[in-house]
């Protein structure tokens, strides 16, 4: 996959689509563009298999903004981020059925402390301003407060399963975000 996208963002560059220059850019962003479409279409295929797209659907609705503006744990290899990713989400679906009401409220609840606190987690690889910071730290906290409204919702009247599915999705997030902040906290150690 990695010949054929540096073969694809050379020919770019030769045509003049983009500079040589941005070549190491684009070859980032398709191998991730890829790669997140083939971890998007693995969990949907499975969850089609299992009877569990809706829930599905509703976890990935919450930890994609959250994960994207609020930071988290950051795999080092695509495969490894895709085998968390997959058997995180495989746990998940198994603990669903067993998640209370009210449990999964206050999951949501906690989660919102951890976001406000935590997002966005600092990571090396990832390079902001203060600016770019507070912007990220604002859209993480609205994602979160939403998707634990929107979960309460669900879960106290529309669609108990979907909610809690919401609420689990925060949790994963939190608990991504604390597990990458005790990483910096020993790295600066």
């Amino acid at each position: 996959m990695t010949a054929l996208i540096k073969r694809v963002t050379s020919r770019w560059s030769e045509t003049g689509v983009i500079q040589e220059l941005d070549e190491d850019i684009y070859e980032y962003g398709l191998e991730l563009l890829i790669h997140t479409v083939l971890n998007l279409a693995s969990v949907l295929v499975s969850a089609a298999m299992i009877g569990k797209v809706p829930e599905s659907i509703a976890l990935l609705a919450v930890i994609l903004p959250l994960q994207s503006y609020g930071g988290g744990y950051h795999a080092q290899t695509h495969l490894r981020c895709f085998l968390i990713m997959y058997i995180g989400w495989w746990g998940v679906m198994f603990i669903l059925p067993h998640i209370s009401p009210m449990a999964a409220t206050i999951v949501a609840g906690l989660s919102i402390v951890v976001v406000y606190k935590l997002a966005p987690v600092p990571h090396v690889n990832v390079k902001m301003s203060a600016g770019q910071r507070l912007k990220m730290r604002k859209y993480a906290r609205v994602a979160a407060v939403l998707g634990a409204f929107l979960s309460a919702i669900l879960i106290w009247g529309v669609s108990a399963h979907i909610g809690i599915a919401m609420s689990t999705g925060l949790g994963v997030v939190a608990f991504s975000m604390l597990a990458a902040h005790g990483k910096n906290l020993i790295k600066r150690n």
